[in-house]
C-alpha cells in the first residue's frame, strides 16, 4: 500500500471525529439558533460518513457480496452528496440574511434575486442532465455533479461578498459568519474541479484525486471548528446597527421603498445640501425685502 492509500485511508477515518468536532463546536456557542441548515448540514454529514465508512468496511464483520457492497456504496454516497449539497443550498441562504440584517429592506430584495438566481441554476443544470437524458447515457454521479457546480459557484460568490462587506455590515473577518463563509469556499474550489476530472475516466477509489478532496474537507472542518471556537470581537457580536454615514442605510431606504407598489424613490442631495439651499432662498428673500424697503 502506497503513500497516497495510507494518507488516504487516515483523512478519511478523521473526518467523522472532525465533523463531530465541528458540529459539537457549533452547537456550544448556539449557532443552532442562528444557522439551523448549517446544523443540519453538519448532522447529515456527520451521518452520512459513518454509514459510507461501515459500508465500505461491511466485508470485514458480516457475509456480504463485493457487487452488492458496492452498489450500496456507490448509491449511498451519491444520494448523500445530493442532500448534502440541497443542504448547502440553505445555509447559504442563512449566511447571506444574517450578513444583511442591518439593512433589512436590502436584505428582501437580495434574497428575491438570489432566488432567481437559484432557479435559473436549476434551469441551466436541466438543461445541461437533458441531452445525457435523451442519449439514456444519464447517471447519478452526472447529475449530482452538475448540482454541485451550481451551488459551488453559489458558495465562492458568497465568500466574495463576504470579503467585500463584512466589515461595512458591522462584522469582522474573525467572525463565525465569515468563517463558514470561507470554508465552504475552501470546499468548492475542489468540488468544481476534481469530480469533473474524475468523471472522464474511472479513477479507484484511493487516487490522488480523492485525496486531495478528502484534504479539503479535513481543512473545512478544521476551519469551522476554529472559528467556531475562537473568541468573538465584540464588534462582531453586538453590531446591529450602521453608521450614520453608510451608503448602505441610502440603499436600503432605495429598496424600502421599491417594496411598494408605488415606489417613490428620492435621488436627489442630501439633507445637509437640503437645508442649505433653503438657507440660500431665504437670505435671497430677505435681500429683496431689505431693497424694496429702503427704496
Amino acid at each position: 500500500m502506497n503513500w497516497t492509500s495510507l494518507t488516504l485511508q487516515g483523512l478519511t477515518f478523521a473526518e467523522p471525529a472532525l465533523n463531530l468536532l465541528a458540529l459539537l463546536a457549533a452547537l456550544r456557542v448556539g449557532l443552532a439558533r442562528r444557522f439551523p441548515a448549517m446544523i443540519t448540514y453538519l448532522s447529515l454529514r456527520l451521518f452520512s460518513c459513518v454509514a459510507l465508512l461501515l459500508t465500505l468496511n461491511a466485508d470485514r464483520y458480516m457475509a456480504i457480496s463485493e457487487r452488492t457492497q458496492t452498489m450500496v456504496y456507490f448509491y449511498g454516497y451519491w444520494s448523500s452528496y445530493i442532500l448534502c449539497t440541497v443542504a448547502i443550498f440553505f445555509v447559504v441562504q442563512e449566511v447571506f440574511h444574517e450578513l444583511m440584517r442591518p439593512v433589512p429592506d436590502l436584505s428582501r430584495l437580495g434574497m428575491v434575486a438570489f432566488r432567481w438566481v437559484s432557479v435559473a441554476s436549476v434551469v441551466i443544470t436541466l438543461g445541461a442532465v437533458a441531452l445525457p437524458a435523451l442519449n439514456g447515457g444519464l447517471k447519478l454521479p452526472f447529475i449530482a455533479v452538475e448540482l454541485m457546480r451550481c451551488i459551488s459557484i453559489m458558495e465562492l460568490c458568497l465568500l466574495a461578498f463576504l470579503a467585500l462587506t463584512v466589515q461595512s455590515l458591522g462584522h469582522s473577518f474573525r467572525s463565525q459568519l465569515f468563517g463558514i463563509g470561507l470554508g465552504f469556499g475552501v470546499q468548492a474550489i475542489w468540488e468544481m474541479i476534481l469530480p469533473v476530472l474524475m468523471l472522464l475516466k474511472h479513477h479507484p477509489i484511493y487516487s490522488t484525486e480523492n485525496l486531495i478532496l478528502q484534504a479539503a474537507t479535513t481543512v473545512t472542518f478544521l476551519i469551522w471548528t476554529g472559528y467556531f471556537l475562537a473568541p468573538q470581537s465584540e464588534m462582531a457580536l453586538s453590531a446591529e446597527t450602521l453608521p450614520v454615514s453608510s451608503p448602505l442605510i441610502r440603499w436600503n431606504e432605495i429598496a424600502k421603498a421599491l417594496g411598494h407598489s408605488t415606489p417613490h424613490v428620492a435621488v436627489g442631495q442630501s439633507q445637509a445640501f437640503f437645508l442649505q439651499d433653503v438657507e440660500g432662498v431665504v437670505d435671497k428673500v430677505l435681500t429683496k425685502n431689505s431693497i424694496s424697503v429702503n427704496n
